[in-house]
């Protein structure tokens, strides 16, 4: 039986003759199914998930028992669909990204058209976990905590081969196979694509993007640059026409293409390897022995804002106002350059 995809506005469906590996929640596990199906469901549902997609199983006439499902609140017009050879990946990929949360629902449908034996299917149901956890990492999308988010509760992947009695049985699929390595790189890919369409969620996204996603708002660095500002005699204080400088001032020298890799620098130093133990016991705490975060604070007050800047960074880090003192070990130094170098070049105006 040929393998036919079906788009719709609220599904896709694949129809064939199919041995099914998956971790859906509509018939899951190992088993025959003749249709799988990624359905839409509006964003604010909260209902009975098996009701509803009964109800949707009885109006398109397919059977219960013969189709496994899958649902998400993605749209399927930012669904994507790669075909490779005798593999085709249906992905729906959509994430939050707020300070609060990060939760995702991303579900990968696979279809292969070979027979491939059930460890072979459990290497590419792995193989395709590992690559949209790859995806993440390409896009930088972490937690609340800074560690890298990996997937969420509602993902689902669903591997299915063709009940066709053509060629050998697959016995190996994992990556280092040309099938595993098919499907890795589709599926990196797709996760990838989808996101972007979903979410305009790109690797290059502007690093003070990178830093409200970690909880360090445009309006707090702001707030705690003023924080510590004293007028001039004479001067009158406009708060309003300030902070709106400053505003201005923060995303130019942002979007400075070293500044930004100085702030990167510092992320990666503090999720990677402070956060993962790589620093070693002085990195367990803000070491008087550490001083690569001074450095990093000291390079981008400077390189902004001159020599005066150290100064004011200085003044920034012994006092930590704001955002500075909720920080942790390489960002309070990153971000209190940056204010400080942004506010000595802001003042010099």
């Amino acid at each position: 039986m040929k393998i036919e995809i079906e788009e719709s506005s609220g599904y896709i469906a694949v129809h064939g003759d199919f041995n099914v590996l998956s971790s859906a929640f509509y018939n899951g596990g190992s088993r025959s199914a003749r249709t799988i199906v990624n359905l839409e469901v509006p964003s604010s549902f909260d209902g009975d998930a098996f009701q509803y997609f009964d109800s949707f199983l009885q109006a398109n006439n397919l059977s219960p028992k013969e189709t496994v499902g899958m649902m998400t609140a993605v749209p399927m017009s930012d669904a994507r669909i790669i075909n490779r050879g005798n593999i085709s990946a249906i992905i729906t990929a959509g994430i939050s990204t707020s300070a609060a949360s990060a939760s995702s629902t991303v579900n990968i449908i696979l279809t292969i058209d070979k027979r491939l034996s059930q460890s072979a299917m459990a290497n590419v149901l792995i193989v395709a976990t590992e690559a949209k956890t790859a995806a993440f990492y390409d896009l930088d999308v972490r937690d609340r905590s800074g560690s890298l988010f990996t997937g969420d509760v509602t993902d689902s992947v669903a591997v299915a081969c063709t009940n066709r009695n053509i060629g050998e049985e697959e016995v190996f699929a994992g990556k280092g196979t040309e099938l595993g390595k098919s499907v890795y790189e589709m599926v990196r890919e797709g996760v990838k694509d989808a996101l972007a369409s979903h979410n305009a969620l790109k690797a290059d996204r502007p690093i003070l993007k990178r830093l409200e996603e970690r909880g360090i708002s445009l309006n707090e660095m702001v707030k705690t640059a003023l924080e510590l500002y004293v007028p001039a005699v004479g001067e009158e204080e406009d708060l309003e026409e300030l902070t709106r400088r400053l505003e201005s001032r923060i995303k130019k020298e942002s979007a400075d293409t070293n500044v930004a890799l100085l702030l990167a620098a510092a992320m990666h130093a503090e999720e990677e390897e402070i956060k993962k133990g790589r620093a070693g016991r002085a990195g367990e705490t803000d070491a008087a022995s550490i001083v690569a975060d001074e450095l990093i604070g000291m390079d981008i007050a400077e390189y902004i804002g001159g020599k005066r800047a150290l100064f004011n960074f200085f003044y920034y880090d012994t006092r930590k106002p704001g955002i500075l003192s909720r920080l942790g070990v390489f960002m309070d130094d990153a971000i209190g350059g940056l204010i400080a170098g942004c506010m000595t070049r802001m003042l010099q105006e």
